[in-house]
């Protein structure tokens, strides 16, 4: 049987070597932890990026549509203004038509009248070459 000191010294190796394996695993979660941190980091920061650029898109297109619908008021307006013109040209072409027609049928009283004058010339002509023959 082995005496204390040859089992001590039989087991020291062995000792030795699970520390010293103790030791890298300790250095290889450091190392693991160390690039998790690193990690952790660069996906902060990306995040934080990200959501910056996310919301200044959000602010321009907010801003985009406000535009837009300012821009539709706008067109909307002018659309009216231009209708609001457009009748009173199409007004004044009525009138305009109105007076002619008044024109026109003063025009055909006028030429009926002359007509009428005509005949009665025409008439009276015809009396006088018989009253003449």
């Amino acid at each position: 049987m082995p005496t204390a000191d040859q089992r001590l010294d039989q087991l020291e190796p062995v000792i030795s070597e699970m520390l010293a394996r103790l030791d890298e695993t300790a250095a290889k979660v450091e190392r693991v932890s160390a690039q998790v941190r690193q990690l952790t980091i660069t996906v902060t920061n990306s995040i934080a990026a990200q959501s910056d650029s996310i919301e200044f898109l959000l602010d321009k297109t907010t801003k985009l549509e406000q535009n837009q619908v300012a821009l539709v008021k706008e067109m909307n307006r002018r659309f009216d203004v231009v209708d609001q013109r457009f009748d009173a040209v199409e007004q004044r072409f009525d009138a305009v038509e109105q007076r002619l027609n008044a024109f026109e049928q003063r025009f055909d009283a006028f030429e009926q009248r002359f007509i009428a004058v005509d005949q009665h010339f025409t008439q009276l002509l015809d009396y006088l070459k018989e009253k003449l023959k």
